[in-house]
């Protein structure tokens, strides 16, 4: 199986429980970061500042593993509603 596939089948697998009302804003995402590679390889050595294509040099372990879920909790204090 060539990379290409392999990465094709990974992103199914982490779409399949997306639901349908939200796969717009998944692939404006999508689109958002092609585009931010596709600028940063035109440029070559020049720097593209992006910051979604650096999140996992930003990114933060909080050791909560709901955060996400519940941002506005631990942002805001609005109750969880779980």
């Amino acid at each position: 199986m060539n990379s290409k596939l392999k990465y094709e089948k990974k992103i199914m697998e982490e779409l399949k429980d997306v639901p349908d009302e939200e796969m717009p804003k998944i692939i404006e995402i999508i689109h958002h970061l092609k585009e931010g590679i596709l600028q940063k390889s035109k440029k070559g050595t020049e720097e593209v500042k992006e910051p979604l294509l650096d999140i996992e040099d930003i990114a933060v372990e909080t050791g909560i593993s709901d955060l996400a879920q519940h941002h506005d909790f631990y942002l805001y204090g609005v109750p969880k509603g779980d």
